[in-house]
């Protein structure tokens, strides 16, 4: 037995895996996207008529799997999966309203295209898709209504395969929902995104100049905090923005160094942490 053979038998290897599905709830259309991850899962499906993504979570015991659709805290309706097995290519199984007990059959059969995934989070206009298209990464934004592609994106730096690769927010505070995406993670804490703002005179989003380490976005004062932790967290660098034409323009600069004597961060001149 070689080595390699050896690692598999003692220490058991678990992979997680995405599939997306499409079927139907009752007469109702629906497409999922499932996370399965050993005895946990999680997702998202979206009605073909409302289009609006809906959070699914839940687990595999004895070989079946049930999912509850999640409104914040809130348990409202049951997937039953009978034999769940992530390999299969169709599953028949029961949804359940969980405050009236009505209960529909679904069917769902996994789609052919494997490279296009929905996105969690939506804005009251649009939900998201990522896609892969001839080795090119792109977004689509969808217009809830009509269910139309509103915009597409070709996304340079990042590709779309999980349900969590856009958020939703208003970055700029201007009123208006905007999104962002391709999360790089650097050493420790530390994280970066693009920011794609809704420009709502050309009715369209684009690519902002927005850029930092791990930015907060505080919308009851309209202000931009970036947090940049170094050595371990020896040293902390907070700098404060503020928002003017569609640009980040800094206000105010903290610096706050580890004390061992004190056992906590004491604030220190911007340029110690340079």
């Amino acid at each position: 037995m070689n080595f390699l053979k050896l690692i598999f038998l003692f220490f058991p290897v678990f992979f997680f895996t995405q599939v997306s599905y499409e079927g139907k709830i009752g007469n109702y259309p629906i497409e999922m996207v499932l996370n399965i991850d050993r005895e946990f899962a999680d997702g998202i499906y979206i009605y073909s008529k409302f289009n609006e993504p809906i959070s699914i979570k839940g687990i595999i015991e004895n070989g079946n799997l049930t999912l509850f659709e999640m409104d914040g805290d809130l348990k409202t309706a049951k997937f039953y999966f009978n034999n769940f097995k992530d390999e299969k290519e169709e599953y028949l199984g029961t949804w359940t309203n969980l405050k009236t007990e009505a209960q529909l059959n679904f069917y769902l059969k996994k789609k052919a295209n494997q490279k296009s995934f929905l996105q969690s989070e939506s804005t009251k206009r649009f939900y998201f898709r990522g896609t892969e298209e001839e080795d090119e990464n792109y977004l689509l934004i969808i217009d809830k209504k009509s269910n139309q592609i509103f915009q597409k994106m070709k996304m340079e730096e990042c590709g779309f395969d999980s349900i969590y690769d856009v958020s939703v927010g208003d970055y700029n505070f201007d009123g208006y929902e905007d999104f962002s995406s391709c999360m790089q993670s650097y050493a420790g804490p530390n994280t970066s995104k693009t920011y794609f703002l809704f420009d709502n005179k050309n009715n369209e989003f684009f690519a902002s100049d927005f850029s930092g380490t791990s930015l907060e976005f505080d919308e009851k004062n309209k202000l931009i905090t970036e947090t940049n932790q170094c050595c371990a967290g020896a040293s902390i660098v907070k700098n404060i923005y503020k928002v003017k034409e569609n640009k980040m323009v800094l206000i105010k600069e903290h610096c706050y160094k580890w004390s061992e004597k004190l056992q906590k961060h004491i604030e220190k001149k911007p340029k110690d942490c340079q």
